[in-house]
């Protein structure tokens, strides 16, 4: 197994693109970090400085070439990227030059799409890519492949590990650190593997998605519209980078400082100043020492802090000279503005001030000019300067911005405004002014978020439902687009929900489709008791540091009244303790892990788990003559863990035998062909396959080995079109425990209703994601703060109908008396596609 690293910088250009004197310190940082025997460990690391275009392609390609499956490859780019008029990213290298049109030369430039194919035709399992790039994040949005409506993050790059770490979004440029040597994104980078200050989890090693949270943090501390984003495939996530250092005294204290500088919003409180003095003292770190780590630490803040100063004066000057602002000056700010990497409500409070200010001590000036262009954000504005001017003088004063007859002024109506809102934890959260499912967009839907974002509640409306119509099964869309309702409505009420987007992006939209169908039909019959629910979309991973980060979020945002979530139990379970603590009702749709069970009065379930393994085991008794059966699980899911136990504790106890094969379906040295050969030499007859959500190809993989010589079994993680699709005859006949599918219920409208909504079939996640939605509902029609919600909830005279009949919990917080269903895997006939079908009793 080897550690090797190709670190591409290119600083000079031909005419037409602007030198990056950055790009060679970012490649020579990162070498340190990387070949340092304490930190990257690598075995080898080239440096390919200002590459001719087919220098850099060849470097890449043997790069990727010749290599061993357990090898760990990493990729970094620091440059140039361009986009062309159809949003693909290319690579600027040495000799990249501008046509005469002002575009760059195609035979100049490295198209991302040839990094994707010698990515995908290497034999490594184990490969990073860190790209410090404008528009980077576009080269994720090259894996994409389309089918039937529906968007594969995985399917092209595929692979058993791989990660994407990008410096901005696909839209975005990225920035180069004021003072420093080295670029933004990469000096973070550098500094959380130097310092091990990156370990999040403090158990000595730094992992792909470790490293990311810290880049992006500190990131977005400095330079809050830069957003930098990780596309994980298949595990790539956990990938492990480097050593942390145990034990150090440095990292502790540093660990400290953040913990107060987080707390106190970037200073340092006494509280703070008196701990940290006397941690100090207790680690024996000298003064400067303490001081460097301080400093390094507050950095960010401090930079953020001197660019909204910068932009104060840039304001300030300009206010002097003219107002209201000409388009040119309002273009110049506003190009300040994307220099300093700063976003519309980060200068919103310092624009209104100036404007009060200048209202206050210079007389109106009644004109008529013509009316403004895109005057959205300035609307908004406007709306805070007034409320401003109110606070300070009682209302006494209104400074008219636009004018028509000078008898008679009149104030433009914000028609389309609405209140604006964000959250602080990166690209995590979105109530509309962001997307997360990043696979699924247009510009119908790109110009509804910016609109969302800006406040222009009307124009998001419009744009967000030409993109519904013509995208039915994109559930983030038709959530915004109620969002956006719900934003024009003085009175609302909000959840959450929190679904793994980055590392399973299916998952997430069939979670997503139950919560989004509720609010619609809701919202479309009148809201709660008159107030329209809104949503908050999360992005949790199914990472256990990001759900228990979102957890506070929502527990902190008191206007959150109940949330739904987390999917797997790596998610769920982490954040329950923090729903837990801040008294919020988290009601799981997904997670059959049994300790959510009576962990707290705010934590319930809508799926029933006790009779899921035993409806399966009672199955196999019934329908085997004798049983001899391989369990082959994940353990590293405690969900399915806890289901393999159960199936198995049924099955010993009709004294049926369980075949002694190991089947660790998290063991990368797993060879399903000679597990299978073990498994019936030893007689075994059955083969049971309870993997992690998001190791559904870890299954296949065991199934397709068995050769339909084992009758397989299944708990319902291997629901998914996954299955389906690409285990076709490996999976037939394999049989399910689920606790909903479309006939389960007759009569029951909600498959009907979404058939029609999504324009196509739903499974049980989004059954019984709407099911924890409405069951939240019903209970905020009778009270609407946190406590009174968990304790109807709780009580026994509720219950509402849900897709999976009547929704009611036991003190345990768990749903009581919901029926559990046995499906099977059939081929349709006269086609080479499978579906789900029911087991009849």
């Amino acid at each position: 197994m080897a550690k090797v690293a190709l670190l591409i910088g290119v600083s000079e250009y031909e005419s037409g693109l602007t030198p990056l004197p950055a790009a060679i310190k970012d490649v020579e940082a990162m070498r340190g970090v990387l070949l340092h025997p304490e930190i990257g460990g690598f075995d080898d690391v080239t440096l390919l400085i200002n590459p001719q275009r087919h220098e850099m392609e060849e470097a890449i390609a043997s790069f990727f070439d010749d290599r061993q499956k357990d090898d760990l490859l990493l990729l970094f780019f620091s440059g140039h990227g361009i986009k062309d008029e159809t949003g693909k990213l290319y690579f600027a290298a040495r000799n990249t030059r501008k046509t005469d049109k002002g575009v760059p030369a195609r035979a100049t430039i490295v198209p991302a799409n040839f990094v994707h194919e010698v990515m995908s035709n290497s034999r490594s399992k184990r490969e990073v890519v860190i790209l410090d790039c404008c528009f980077s994040g576009a080269f994720a949005e090259g894996m994409l492949a389309r089918n039937d409506g529906f968007v594969d993050v995985k399917n092209q790059l595929g692979g058993e590990g791989r990660a994407v770490l990008t410096s901005s979004t696909s839209t975005q440029l990225s920035f180069e650190q004021q003072g420093t040597d080295t670029s933004t994104y990469t000096s973070y980078i550098v500094e959380g593997l130097e310092t091990g200050a990156a370990d999040r989890d403090e158990d000595g090693w730094i992992s792909v998605d470790e490293l990311h949270e810290y880049a992006a943090k500190k990131v977005q501390e400095s330079t809050p519209a830069m957003r930098p984003e990780i596309y994980p495939i298949k595990g790539g996530h956990k990938i492990k980078l480097a050593k942390a250092p145990s034990n150090d005294p440095m990292l502790t204290y540093r660990r400290e400082v953040e913990f107060w500088v987080e707390g106190g919003n970037g200073e340092i409180s006494v509280a703070g100043r008196a701990a940290l003095e006397g941690l100090q003292e207790t680690l024996k770190l000298s003064s400067e020492q303490a001081n460097t780590i301080e400093t390094q630490v507050l950095a960010p803040i401090k930079d953020y802090k001197k660019k909204l100063q910068q932009y104060e004066l840039a304001f300030s000057d300009e206010i002097k000279k003219e107002f209201p602002f000409s388009d040119r000056t309002r273009a110049n700010l506003k190009r300040v503005q994307q220099v300093l990497g700063l976003r519309d409500e980060d200068i919103a409070l310092i624009q209104a001030t100036l404007i009060t200010k200048h209202s206050l001590t210079t007389p109106p000036v009644v004109v008529n000019p013509p009316p403004p262009q895109n005057s959205n954000f300035f609307n908004y504005l406007i709306a805070c300067i007034v409320g401003v001017i109110g606070v300070v003088i009682g209302g006494s004063i209104v400074y008219f911005i636009r004018t028509g007859d000078k008898s008679k002024p009149i104030v433009q109506p914000i028609v389309n405004s609405c209140a604006k809102e964000t959250y602080s934890l990166g690209d995590r959260i979105s109530l509309g002014e962001k997307t997360l499912l990043k696979q699924d967009t247009n510009p119908d839907k790109e110009a509804g978020v910016k609109a969302f974002l800006e406040g222009d509640c009307q124009s998001a409306i419009n744009n967000l439902n030409s993109y519904h119509q013509a995208n039915l099964r994109d559930p983030e869309a038709l959530i915004y687009l109620n969002n956006a309702k719900a934003r024009q409505k003085e009175e609302r009420l909000k959840i959450g929900v929190s679904v793994p987007i980055g590392t399973n992006p299916n998952v997430s939209k069939e979670m997503l489709r139950g919560a989004a169908q509720a609010q619609d039909e809701v919202n479309n019959s009148g809201g709660i008791n008159g107030k329209a629910l809104e949503v908050a979309i999360a992005n949790d991973d199914n990472n256990s540091s990001q759900a228990q980060n979102i957890a506070k979020q929502f527990v902190n945002d008191k206007t959150i009244l109940a949330v739904v979530g987390h999917n797997a139990s790596e998610a769920a379970v982490p954040a329950a303790f923090e729903y837990k603590d801040g008294k919020l009702v988290m009601l799981s749709p997904t997670s059959f892990d049994q300790r959510l069970s009576g962990l707290s009065n705010y934590i319930f379930r809508t799926v029933n788990t006790n009779n899921l393994a035993k409806s399966l085991s009672d199955y196999r008794i019934k329908t085997a003559a004798q049983t001899n059966i391989v369990i082959c699980v994940d353990p590293e899911s405690p969900d399915n863990k806890w289901f393999a136990d159960e199936f198995t504790k049924v099955i010993e106890q009709a004294n049926y035998k369980i075949n002694p094969t190991p089947c660790n379906l998290s063991d990368s040295t797993l060879d399903p062909n000679a597990m299978i050969s073990q498994a019936i030499s030893s007689q075994a007859n059955g083969l049971l396959l309870a993997p992690y959500i998001d190791k559904i190809n870890k299954g296949l993989e065991v199934a397709r080995a068995s050769k339909g010589r084992l009758q397989l079994f299944s708990s319902p993680t291997m629901y998914t079109q996954q299955t389906l699709a690409e285990g076709k005859a490996d999976v037939n006949g394999m049989v399910l425990a689920v606790p909903w599918y479309p006939q389960a219920i007759p009569g029951n409208h909600f498959t009907q209703n979404a058939q029609k909504l999504w324009g196509g079939p739903v499974n049980w996640r989004t059954a019984t994601t709407y099911d924890a939605t409405k069951a939240i509902i019903a209970g905020l029609q009778r009270s609407n703060t946190r406590e009174e919600l968990q304790k109807t909830l709780h009580s026994p005279d509720f219950s509402v109908e849900g897709a999976t009949g009547k929704i009611q919990f036991s003190q345990s917080g768990d749903r009581t008396n919901n029926a559990i269903f046995l499906v099977k895997v059939q081929q349709i006939p006269g086609t080479d596609k499978y579906e789900f079908v029911p087991i009849k009793p």
